[in-house]
């Protein structure tokens, strides 16, 4: 009974907003979509053993980046008028199961370098399936400029749905990294 709940929620919801043609392969092409992960990795990702959010940059970490740009997923790409990229990536997650996280998130590109980059939400680990449902509404209502609220852990239980921002994280836009609320 509670499959069905869920499923017919995410219909609901699904049928109530305009649906954003983000297919990365109808935008970029292969080498073109391993190019943009490998210039994002270093943001979304967790930092190597022994480094900091100073040297990530260092090139002793490109082997461990090259790694996890490979493994991450491209679920989502669009870029609006404004020349605004918004995005969204999966990479696996610790857990028994099979599980993955999504970060949804935008930029922008000047001469081929990021002028502005944000993440927006990142989703809790969930499987595979239900990650690419809810990360579809999700990504769809963020390109929309739409508020997302409603799906923040303490407004959307017992569902889960976005694990950061919350009362605690949200992402410095300066710093390029989730900091806690009380961090400048």
């Amino acid at each position: 009974m509670n499959k069905f709940i869920y499923f017919a929620l995410i219909f609901i919801i699904s049928s109530c907003q305009k649906d954003i043609a983000s297919n990365p392969s109808d935008y970029l092409s292969n080498e073109e979509l391993k190019s943009f992960k490998s210039k994002i990795v270093r943001y979304y990702e967790r930092l190597p053993k022994k480094a900091n959010h100073h040297n990530k940059w260092d090139t002793t970490n490109n082997d461990y980046y090259v790694k996890k740009a490979l493994a991450t997923d491209l679920m989502h790409y669009y870029k609006n008028e404004d020349g605004y990229i918004y995005f969204a990536v999966a990479k696996i997650a610790p857990s028994l199961k099979i599980k993955k996280v999504a970060t949804i998130g935008k930029l922008k590109f000047k001469n081929d370098s990021i002028i502005y980059y944000e993440e927006i939400a990142r989703t809790w680990k969930m499987e595979i399936p239900e990650l690419k449902e809810k990360t579809k509404i999700l990504f769809d209502l963020i390109v929309q400029e739409k508020n997302v609220e409603k799906y923040y852990t303490k407004n959307s239980q017992p569902e889960f749905w976005i694990e950061f921002p919350d009362d605690i994280n949200k992402y410095n836009v300066e710093k390029r990294e989730w900091v806690t609320i009380n961090e400048k």
